[in-house]
C-alpha cells in the first residue's frame, strides 16, 4: 500500500504553502490577530480563489469531491503559519454535512459554505444545548464563533445526543466575542433561546464522526505549527553565534533539536495516517483520531516550549512569533480536555480498558 503523497496532492500543498508565504507573514498574521482576530482579506481569497472550503465537497454542489487528506495538506499549511482564519471549523463543518448529505437541509448550507461562508462547530455533548422540534436552547462556547455564519452544534433531543444546524443571524441567537489565550483563534459565547434549527441526519453517530474529524484536524494543524517553530528555531541555532561559533554546532542543543525532530516525525506519521483513514479506513477512526489529536497535540506543546527556550532572550519577547505558537499549543490542550484523558479515551475504544 502507498501512502505517499499523489502528484496533485504535491501540488495543492506547494500552492497553499506559495499563498501563505506572500499573504500570511508575521506581520499580516500579528495585525488581524491584534485587531480582531480575523484575517478577512486573506480569508475571502483562500475561499473564493482558491476554493478551500469546498474540498470535500461534492461536484454537484460546487464543492471538488476531494477526500479529507487534501482538507488535512491545507489545514497543515494554514497552521503553519497561524493565520487567523476560521479554515479548520470550517472543513470540519462541510465535511460533516457532506457526510449528512442526504439531508435536504445540508445541500444548501454546503453550497454556502463553497461560496466562502465561515462555519463553527461546537460539539461538547454536555447537556448545554437542547433541541425541542425546530428550536435550540442553551449557551455553549464555540471556536471561531465570532465570525462564523452557520452553526453546527451538539445538543440534546431528550436524552438523545444531536447535531444541529443554526444560523448565526437567526432570531434567539447571540453571539459575544471572548477574549482568550490564543489571539489567533478567537472564541465566542452562543446564546441560543428559542433559535431555529434543523436537526440533521445521523443522530448519535454522526455527532461521534464530527468530534473524530475535528480531532484529526486538529492533529495536522498541530504537526504544521510545530514543524515551523522546529524550522524557525534550527534556523536561528545555525546564525547565533557564542564563543566563536554558531551555536546549533554545540552538542547539547544538537541532541535537544533532534529530539524534537523524532516526536515530530512520529506526530506527522500518526496524523497523516488520521487523514487518510477518515474516507481509507473509517471503522477505524475511533481510535486513530483522538490518537493523532493526542500525539501531535503534546508535540506542540513541547516543541512550543522549546523554541522559546532556544531562542534564548528574544524567544521570551512580545516581538518574537515563539509564545504565539505556544499559545496555541495550549489553547489545543485545553480544547481537547487534557491529552492525558484522551489517551484514555484511545485506550478505550482500542479496547485496552474496560
Amino acid at each position: 500500500m502507498d501512502f505517499s503523497f499523489s502528484e496533485d496532492q504535491r501540488e495543492l500543498r506547494a500552492i497553499v504553502a506559495a499563498f501563505l508565504e506572500r499573504h500570511a507573514t508575521s506581520q499580516q498574521v500579528r495585525a488581524a490577530a491584534e485587531a480582531d482576530g480575523f484575517a478577512a482579506e486573506q480569508w475571502a481569497r483562500l475561499t473564493g480563489e482558491m476554493e478551500l472550503t469546498g474540498l470535500t465537497v461534492a461536484p454537484e454542489l460546487g464543492g471538488a469531491g476531494a477526500s479529507f487528506v487534501e482538507v488535512g495538506i491545507a489545514v497543515e499549511e494554514i497552521g503553519r503559519k497561524l493565520l487567523p482564519v476560521p479554515y479548520l471549523s470550517t472543513v470540519t463543518a462541510a465535511a460533516v454535512l457532506s457526510h449528512v448529505s442526504g439531508d435536504d437541509a445540508a445541500g444548501p448550507m454546503l453550497e454556502r459554505i463553497v461560496g466562502g461562508a465561515a462555519a463553527a462547530v461546537g460539539l461538547d455533548d454536555d447537556g448545554a444545548l437542547h433541541t425541542k422540534g425546530d428550536v435550540v436552547d442553551g449557551e455553549v462556547f464555540v471556536v471561531d464563533g465570532a465570525t462564523a455564519e452557520l452553526f453546527v452544534l451538539a445538543a440534546r433531543r431528550g436524552s438523545e445526543p444531536v447535531l444541529v444546524a443554526v444560523e448565526a443571524g437567526a432570531p434567539g441567537c447571540a453571539v459575544e466575542p471572548l477574549a482568550t489565550l490564543d489571539q489567533t483563534r478567537r472564541q465566542a459565547a452562543v446564546r441560543l433561546e428559542g433559535a431555529p434549527a434543523t436537526v440533521l441526519a445521523g443522530g448519535p453517530e454522526a455527532l461521534a464522526r464530527a468530534r473524530d474529524l475535528l480531532a484529526v484536524g486538529l492533529a495536522v494543524e498541530s504537526v504544521g505549527a510545530a514543524a515551523r517553530c522546529l524550522d524557525e528555531t534550527v534556523a536561528y541555532l545555525k546564525e547565533r553565534v557564542q564563543f566563536g561559533r554558531p551555536i546549533g554546532s554545540f552538542q547539547a542543543l544538537k541532541h535537544r533539536c533532534a529530539d524534537l525532530a523524532t516526536e515530530l516525525e512520529a506526530a506527522r506519521s500518526t496524523a497523516y495516517y488520521a487523514t487518510w483513514a477518515v474516507d481509507g479506513a473509517p471503522e477505524e477512526l475511533p481510535v486513530v483520531a483522538p490518537l493523532a489529536e493526542a500525539v501531535a497535540g503534546a508535540a506542540l506543546l513541547h516543541v512550543a516550549a522549546e523554541a522559546i527556550q532556544l531562542h534564548g532572550g528574544i524567544g521570551f519577547t512580545w516581538e518574537h512569533d515563539a509564545h504565539m505558537y505556544l499559545k496555541r499549543a495550549k489553547a489545543n490542550e485545553l480544547l481537547a480536555g487534557g491529552y492525558r484523558g484522551v489517551r484514555r479515551l484511545v485506550a478505550e475504544r482500542a479496547g485496552i480498558l474496560g
